[in-house]
């Protein structure tokens, strides 16, 4: 008599015991902790729609800011007696560190909490401590630049 090419197998299997289960349910829950972890690591960084600086001394002044310990992030120089808006700002968090100089002198930097910022309506009013830097530095006056009123 022919045998059958299949042996025939239970419909019910055994269950699994409960070592097998834990390993399976802890390889889960690393799974999820490794995706959530890599979600928010590819989350795009915020940005502020856009930030003023205002710049009341007789210098030139290139701004560039950064959160604390991070990497700088150059705005771009606004012109002496101007303000300029920098827009797609992005977002340094609950601390912005802005740093000031003007032709190859530094100016400073001051530490300004995002509250202020916000309350200030995202503007930035240059210190006169910048000015006092670069002037002890002997750094002469920018050229006044013609304006839109002239």
């Amino acid at each position: 008599m022919p045998r059958p090419v299949l042996e025939p197998t239970p419909l019910v299997g055994r269950r699994p015991d409960t070592g097998q289960r834990l390993g399976v349910a802890a390889a889960a829950l690393v799974a999820v902790v490794t995706l959530v972890a890599v979600v928010a690591a590819m989350r795009s960084p915020g940005f502020v729609d856009e930030v003023t600086v205002v710049n009341e001394s007789p210098y030139d002044v290139h701004v560039e800011v950064r959160r604390p310990g991070g990497p700088v992030l150059g705005l771009g120089t606004v012109p002496r007696d101007r303000d300029m808006r920098f827009t797609s700002v992005l977002d340094q968090g609950d601390t912005w560190s802005f740093a000031f100089s003007s032709g190859g002198e530094d100016g400073g930097a001051i530490e300004v909490p995002r509250s202020s910022l916000e309350r200030d309506g995202w503007r930035l009013t240059i210190p006169a401590t910048t000015t006092s830097r670069l002037e002890g530095a002997g750094l002469p006056s920018a050229p006044a630049t013609r304006t839109d009123d002239s």
